[in-house]
């Protein structure tokens, strides 16, 4: 009797442990190979419409891609910044070298669902890439 209740309980240890461990890697490995886009504009139609005659072209959107062994690159301008991110429960957090377009070093998105992130700072909505347009 005595024995069936540390078992029990070592069980039950064993299993509240793996639970809580668990839920950052399933949201990590989901992010693997994804890419996120901030747009600018609605369409790319509006997009190129509003550059200028010089033949400089302003950046249409951000874009944020997440590969294997929680690498992360960030484009705000026209710089690719790569870092590093981990997730806790419906947050993932970007933690790159501090630089003139992240001063902290750090960027909080919320997971609202499968397709949609948002910037927890500046109430940015970032949309999930289908396929291989940013506009569909």
């Amino acid at each position: 009797m005595l024995m069936d209740r540390k078992f029990t309980l070592l069980l039950s240890i064993l299993l509240l442990i793996s639970c809580s461990q668990g839920d950052a890697p399933a949201k990590e490995d989901m992010l693997i190979n994804t890419t996120y886009v901030h747009l600018f504009f609605d369409s790319e139609k509006e997009c190129l419409d509003s550059q200028p005659d010089s033949g400089f072209f302003y950046n249409c959107h951000q874009q944020l891609d997440f590969y294997k062994n929680n690498i992360v690159e960030i484009m705000l301008t026209d710089i690719i910044w790569r870092g590093k991110y981990e997730t806790h429960e419906n947050t993932i957090i970007l933690t790159f070298e501090p630089n003139y377009e992240v001063p902290d070093g750090e960027i909080r998105l919320e997971i609202l669902n499968s397709k949609w992130l948002v910037n927890l700072e500046n109430e940015t909505l970032w949309k999930k890439v289908d396929g291989d347009s940013i506009w569909e």
